[in-house]
């Protein structure tokens, strides 16, 4: 009886880590599948770039025609764009940023600066685009995308954000091979900062673009 007993208990314990081991190998296979599919790691990579660049434009009053520069020539406010958090791709070797960060300082009413960056595709997978996260690391604003604006806690809009071409549905092919055409792997885009009726003058605004992706 005392055999009988000893060899279910052996058969119980051999089928419970049978089954142990199962999910084991089944809950791994789902982190791996989280992380290619926001691109952080594997063979997913989009970067920022450069070229990267800002500058100021204004809207002539009477004309309605866009000019670079401030108004009447004036030299109040100013802009700064940088990229941050920098990695590599480890198949590829290829470098980039992760985060586009703007600064804009002096900001008024109607300040409005351009931004012209560049993503890349620079792992060895097709990615498509499939949404943008725009933040304020101070916390104050937060991210409104029916206005497409940044707004304070009241909900008015404090900093009109738009992007040419959209950002969201694009897709960036892998470099290809050196020996053929080389494929869609990078994409320059302008985004338009213009600083609303609501902001505080002569403030500063911080704000930060990451990009979110998945295999196309």
């Amino acid at each position: 009886m005392k055999e009988k007993t000893l060899a279910l208990l052996t058969v119980i314990f051999i089928a419970m880590s049978i089954t142990g081991f199962t999910y084991a190998q089944w809950n791994d296979t789902i982190v791996v599948s989280n992380r290619m599919t926001f691109g952080y790691w594997g063979d997913l990579n989009l970067v920022f770039v450069y070229p990267l660049t800002c500058t100021e434009y204004h809207i002539h009053p009477v004309t309605g025609e866009l000019l670079e520069g401030e108004y009447l020539g004036k030299d109040v406010g100013n802009s700064d764009c940088q990229y941050d958090y920098e990695i590599t791709d480890t198949d590829t070797g290829k470098k980039g940023n992760k985060t586009l960060i703007i600064t804009i300082n002096n900001a008024y009413p109607s300040y409005e600066v351009h931004c012209n960056y560049t993503l890349e595709n620079i792992g060895l997978l097709p990615l498509h685009i499939n949404d943008t996260i725009i933040s304020d690391p101070n916390g104050i604003l937060t991210w409104d995308p029916a206005q497409g604006a940044l707004v304070d806690a009241a909900g008015n809009p404090i900093i009109n954000i738009t992007t040419t071409p959209p950002l969201v549905s694009n897709t960036l092919q892998p470099e290809d091979d050196p020996n053929t055409p080389q494929l869609e792997n990078r994409t320059e885009f302008e985004m338009v900062i213009h600083i609303a009726d609501n902001a505080q003058e002569c403030h500063t605004y911080t704000f930060q673009v990451e990009i979110m992706y998945e295999e196309a």
